[in-house]
């Protein structure tokens, strides 16, 4: 059984977080939940509650992978898109970027179609390896894989 973090729990003060994110640890990947529509507000409590679990498996692990299955929809609004390649830039600059991370995104998937690439670029413009995958069993393969480079 794995503790379960999320963000419904976050404190917000004005806006509440549209979205919902929960993930937990196992050895040093974190396996996130992310069920969507997203706006901006959710970008905070995600890196609110995230925070400590980064921490935790950098210091057991030395890196850390993190596998993200979306759920409902993967639609973001600019400002949540935006406050994302933010947070990721912010971990990068602080070493605790993750070494890889992959995305699941099941055909169909609300915004599926239209955010894949956006998904891709904001990755790619932070020096982070990602890719997108249709199958939990895809990803976990590539995540479990040596190679770092993101294939197009």
């Amino acid at each position: 059984m794995h503790s379960i973090a999320s963000t419904k729990y976050y404190p917000y003060a004005d806006f509440k977080p549209h979205g919902l994110v929960e993930f937990y640890q196992r050895q040093n990947t974190l396996f996130t939940t992310a069920v969507g529509p997203f706006n901006e507000e959710i970008i905070d409590a995600l890196s609110f509650t995230q925070q400590t679990y980064i921490e935790k498996i950098i210091a057991e692990h030395g890196d850390w992978c993190e596998l993200v299955e979306f759920e409902n929809s993967c639609m973001a609004t600019p400002g949540a898109l935006e406050k994302l390649m933010m947070y990721l830039a912010d971990l990068k600059r602080q070493n605790s970027a993750p070494k890889k991370t992959a995305f699941i995104i099941k055909e169909g998937l609300e915004g599926g179609n239209l955010l894949s690439n956006t998904y891709c670029n904001l990755y790619k413009k932070t020096g982070m390896t990602m890719q997108i995958f249709k199958s939990k069993t895809s990803a976990l393969n590539w995540l479990s894989s040596e190679t770092t480079t993101a294939i197009a």
